[in-house]
């Protein structure tokens, strides 16, 4: 094993979990507001504040929990191709253009199972009922977006020089 490797995980590790407190920020103080619960619910509550707030406590842990889990998946995906990376060093520019195929795979299986989590857990799910119709939406796309941006993050930044051809975009951030 490398011996920059392990630097190099826990990197990974800090940009995930900067992203997922980020994701949770948005969460906690822009989506999980009044105005977020549908209208149904907020009759249901008859003005009620603990009311309310027992609601935005259950929608925002709803909201939360594929959201983070999405964003660990890329965290795990990004380590587990930065160790294969590790394991199986590139010859030159041409076997590290090869291994773009398994980085844009494991982008894309992470992608996948992290749309099924909110699919599964926020838009098909009861939750849908609680928030209101704009909302679902709008966290499985951001919950998307921050999986996919700490995926490539942690990629472009803590792969070795000798690969970062193997990541689109990775010379923007130098290296």
């Amino acid at each position: 094993m490398n011996s920059k490797l392990v630097p190099r995980l826990a990197g990974v590790l800090a940009v995930n979990g900067i992203i997922a407190g980020i994701f949770w920020a948005i969460v906690k103080f822009g989506l999980a507001k009044e105005s977020g619960l549908s209208q149904q619910v907020l009759g249901l509550t008859e003005g009620d504040p603990v009311r309310i707030q027992s609601y935005l406590e259950e929608m925002t842990g709803g909201l939360l929990v594929p959201g983070v889990i999405g964003i660990v998946l890329g965290a795990a995906l990004a380590v587990i191709w930065l160790i294969l990376v590790d394991r199986n060093p590139p010859y030159g520019d041409q076997s590290a253009k090869a291994k773009r195929g398994s980085w844009a795979g494991l982008l894309l299986f992470g992608a996948a199972v992290t749309f099924g989590l909110f699919w599964w857990r926020v838009i098909a799910a009861p939750l849908a009922e609680l928030a209101a119709p704009s909302i679902p939406v709008t966290v499985t796309g951001l919950g998307e977006i921050l999986m996919v941006l700490g995926f490539w993050l942690s990629t472009a930044i803590f792969v070795p020089s000798s690969t970062k051809i193997a990541v689109p975009g990775a010379g923007l951030l130098g290296g």
